[in-house]
């Protein structure tokens, strides 16, 4: 299943609009959760799966190189400080 697909997402929608919590809610408290769920739904119709990988290809794979190699700290002792 791919998690970037909008089937996943309108399915995702649709069980919580069929759910008894979302029937249990306020009048008003529904409609401004269905007005959220068409602000999110449009927003993910807008990012094509294009976008999507060209954002992933941004992300480096790779850990950066450290300027110099890792070395442990020296203890001190405090006493003698």
């Amino acid at each position: 299943m791919n998690r970037h697909d909008l089937g996943c997402l309108a399915v995702a929608i649709t069980s919580y609009l069929a759910s008894e919590h979302f029937a249990g809610l306020a009048p008003a408290t529904q409609r401004t959760r269905r007005s959220l769920r068409r602000t999110v739904f449009t927003q993910a119709q807008r990012l094509s799966v294009a976008e999507i990988s060209e954002a992933r290809n941004e992300i480096p794979s790779e850990t950066p190189t450290r300027s110099a190699p890792w070395r442990p700290v020296q203890r001190r002792s405090w006493t003698t400080a």
